[in-house]
Parts: C-alpha cells; structure tokens; sequence
C-alpha cells in the first residue's frame, strides 16, 4: 500500500486513527495490539506471502532475543546465539537480495532476479532486528514483550524505507501509565507534516521522473546537454522523492504523539561529503557507524596493540596510521553500504567512491588543521556555495553508478557527460528547467522540519524572512494545505518510493 494512495489517505489512516483513539481507553496492550495488526494489514497489501516472510522473520528473531536474554551476561553462549541470529538475518537477506544477481553474474541462472520477488523494506526490518539483538548482548537493550516487539518492528510508518529506529526510540513511548489517544496538536502538526512530504513527492519528483528514466534508459547515446540535464533531473528526483518520503513518515508517526528520529535534514546544502552523510538518510549513517565502522575500527585498534604499534592522536597523524585507522575502515564500510543498496558491480562502485570521498575529506580536515594548529572556521558566502557545487558534484558523480541498470550503462552515461556524442543544445537544458530551477530550494530554503518548528530556521539577515514561513495552526495554512490536497490529489499517481527498492 503506498502512501500516495486513495486506499492509504482515505481508508486505512482514517480507520487506523479512529482505532488508536478508540482503543487507547483500555491501556497500552489493546493500543498496540491495534497498531501492529494494522501494520500488518498495511504490508500485507502489496503480497501476502510477504507478510508471512516478515513474520516468519520476526518469529525467529524474537525467539533468539529470548535466548540472548536468559544467557549469562558476556558469556560464550551468549556470543553464539547472537552469532546465530545475525547470521539467519543475513542468510535470509542473502537469499532474496543477492543470490539471484550472484547466480546471474556467474551465468547460472540467466534473468533470475526478473522472477523472484524482493520482499519489500526486507534491508531495513533485517537491520532493524540485527541491531536490536547486538543491543540485547551488549546489555543495552532490555527484552521486549511479543506484541511490543512485533509493532517496533512493523509500526508502518517506517517500515518499507525508515528511518531506521533503534528500540529506545520509539518503545518507551509506549510504556504502560501514557494516555494513548489522538491529540489535537499532534494531528495537525503530523497531518501537515505528511502532506508537505507528499507535496514534494507527487508535485516535485514524480514529475521530474520521466526524463530522468528517459535519459537513463538512452546512456550512451546522450548529447552533453542531455546527459547533464538527465543527471540533474535525476539527483532532484531522488532528493526529493526520499525527502518526501522521510515527512510523511514523520508526519504519520506524530499523528500518533510517536516522535521519530530526523532522517532527511538539507543533504545538499552539506560543504563535505562527510557533512553529507550526516544530513542524507540520517539514521542509515548512524547504523553503519555502530554496527560497522566502530566495530572494523576497533579490530584494526586492537591488531594494532596487539602488534605493538600506537593508536594514539600522534601516531593517527602519520600517514600509515591514518590509512590503518581512518582510510581503510571508511572504505570498507562504504563498501559494505554500497553492497547494502544493491547487489550489482555499480552499488560497489557507488560506495568505493563515497568511501574515497570521506577518506581524503578527513584526511584533508586532519592533517590541514594539524598544521595550522587551530580549527577550521565555518565557510561563509561564495565560499559555502562554491563547496555546496563541489559536493553536489561529487554526490551526483556516484549516483551515476547508483541508479544506472549495469555497471556498463553508467560508464556509458559518464562518457555521454564528457561529451562523446556531442555538447548538444541550449534547448536541451531547457528541458530540465523544473530541475535545475530546484537548485534555489535545496541551497538556500529552509527545510520542512524548519517550517514546522522542529528545528531552528535560517540565521542572519534573512532569518526575520523566512520566520514568516513558519507553520501555525490558524486559517491561513489550513486553507493553503486544502489548496495544497487538492493539487496532490488531481496529480497523484500509483508511483512507488525510490527507495522501496532497498
């Protein structure tokens, strides 16, 4: 069931809501009860042999989380069961996500991946379940009931594409003594919220589509205005289709006082790509550094020790220790990123690239302001621009590999960028006006949780400005959030999320 659907908006969110607030009378267990059935219903509607495959997999886990409990804190049983159930996890992934493309790579099994269908959401609810179980044997986590863990799993607003939650951020909101019902404030801040993020995907990516599939499918034999044109449609798209997707989700959780971590705060406005990552899918970042950057980091620490060489601040300096401690783990783990949005050559392009971006921006940050003894002021003016162009580019470069069919269609499609096939037309420009007119919102606008007032708006001489944007409850944004439905619903189309592909 997708978001932008008469079937979501018109039937299962009311229903849902009317439920929640009818039930939440009688206590926490009804409420839950109420909400994870309904999750479940919500993913059931795309394929019931999915909803099997997802509870299956919930069974599993939350069995071996009962084990991991019951065994003696860092005890080797403990270990084991925990080394059990992540490789269950991953097995299952494995299965679904990158044994057909494995078996077509090494022409066993030609057009495999064409028959089998992904369960969707099947990366995140996986990840989801390997972090709470590595939670659970750290001690950081405490056991969860059943029907407590079946809805930190499914509640719907996350879980086909995130955020990516960790257990203590949304189950203490359902701890026993809480009065569960629908308030006011929240549903109207959520239910504006959700329309802001289905504003930007119905009336803003979807209709940036088309040329971006067109110039996708037709790499290769491009003009140089065409290519870059396609590109920039491209990057807009897939900006705003996740942004879009990260309001409603947020939005759809505040509609039920549930507050979800950000996971989309301006990527683009980001001078490093390090600042990047830490504004793009918010939450996956934060995952792949607990679970993957700190845990190969603190391998290379201990072989280090182990073989009598330093891991201090000193020897991070030299150029053998930063490679050790800083190159070598960023790239794996972006290597192990890029596996994680799909299983062809172009996704481990896509994340070798991102990984040699972070390496030689830290490198850049580290062994610069040793030099220079202090730390590097904030850049300002044309200078924050010139950077916001350079990481864009950099972004945009790697997006090739990331959306491009194969890994020879995105070779294609960097030579068609260089100009192979010709420079092409201003008309050709033209074409991407909505794309590049975009550029002005996601430099220089202030973001939906800015408007809202979930976070702080712009600063300096424009900040009385863009106050005059932010959301309040009154005639005005209700009347230009029933203009705003109303365009929503004369545009809206069956599209799926970019990212229910992962």
């Amino acid at each position: 069931m997708l978001f932008n659907s008469n079937r979501f908006i018109f039937l299962f969110l009311p229903i849902t809501m009317l439920g929640f607030h009818l039930l939440g009378s009688r206590g926490r267990r009804p409420v839950i009860a109420w909400l994870a059935l309904s999750s479940l219903v919500f993913y059931a509607a795309w394929n019931l042999s999915f909803v099997l495959f997802l509870l299956g997999s919930i069974v599993v886990n939350y069995v071996v989380s009962i084990a991991i409990a019951r065994a003696e804190d860092s005890s080797l049983r403990r270990r084991r069961l925990l080394t059990f159930g992540i490789s269950l996890n991953l097995l299952a992934l494995f299965f679904f996500k990158y044994l057909p493309r494995t078996l077509e790579v090494l022409h066993l099994a030609p057009h495999l991946s064409d028959s089998i269908l992904l369960p969707l959401g099947i990366s995140f609810f996986t990840f989801t379940q390997i972090s709470y179980l590595v939670d659970l044997a750290q001690g950081q986590a405490e056991p969860q009931d059943l029907l407590g863990y079946i809805l930190f799993v499914t509640f719907f607003p996350h879980l086909i594409a995130g955020p990516i939650l960790h257990h203590k951020e949304m189950m203490p909101q359902f701890a026993a003594g809480r009065r569960f019902r629908l308030v006011p404030a929240d549903v109207s801040l959520g239910i504006t919220w959700f329309l802001l993020g289905l504003g930007k995907k119905v009336l803003i990516a979807d209709k940036l589509a088309d040329q971006a599939n067109l110039a996708f499918a037709h790499a290769g034999r491009l003009s140089m205005a065409s290519s870059w044109t396609g590109l920039v449609m491209y990057t807009m798209q897939l900006y705003f289709d996740f942004s879009g997707y990260s309001d409603m989700a947020l939005g759809l959780a505040r509609i039920f006082s549930i507050r979800f971590p950000l996971n989309f705060d301006s990527p683009y406005k980001a001078t490093s790509v390090t600042e990047y990552w830490q504004r793009w899918h918010m939450t996956l970042t934060r995952y792949v550094t607990l679970y993957l950057y700190n845990p190969i980091l603190l391998g290379v620490q201990r072989r280090r020790l182990a073989a009598g060489k330093k891991i201090s601040r000193k020897s991070l300096a030299t150029f053998s220790g930063f490679g050790a401690m800083v190159a070598y783990p960023t790239i794996i783990t972006m290597l192990l990123t890029g596996l994680w949005h799909g299983a062809g050559l172009q996704f481990l392009i896509f994340g070798l690239l991102h990984g040699i971006y972070l390496t030689v921006n830290q490198a850049w940050r580290h062994f610069r302001q040793r030099k220079r003894g202090v730390p590097e002021e904030p850049p300002t003016g044309l200078l924050r621009l010139a950077l916001r162009i350079g990481v864009y580019l950099q972004v945009s470069f790697a997006l090739i590999f990331f959306r491009a069919d194969s890994l020879e269609s995105a070779f294609a499609f960097v030579r068609d960028l260089a100009g192979h096939n010709g420079l092409g037309y201003v008309g050709n420009l033209l074409d991407g006006a909505l794309g590049f007119a975009l550029f002005f919102v996601v430099w220089f606008m202030p973001n939906t949780q800015q408007i809202l007032g979930e976070e702080p708006g712009p600063t300096g001489a424009s900040a009385s400005f863009w106050a005059a944007l932010r959301w309040r409850p009154n005639l005005y944004w209700t009347a230009g959030m029933a203009v705003l439905f109303f365009a929503i619903l004369t545009n809206m189309e069956n599209s799926s999320f970019l990212y229910f592909q992962f």
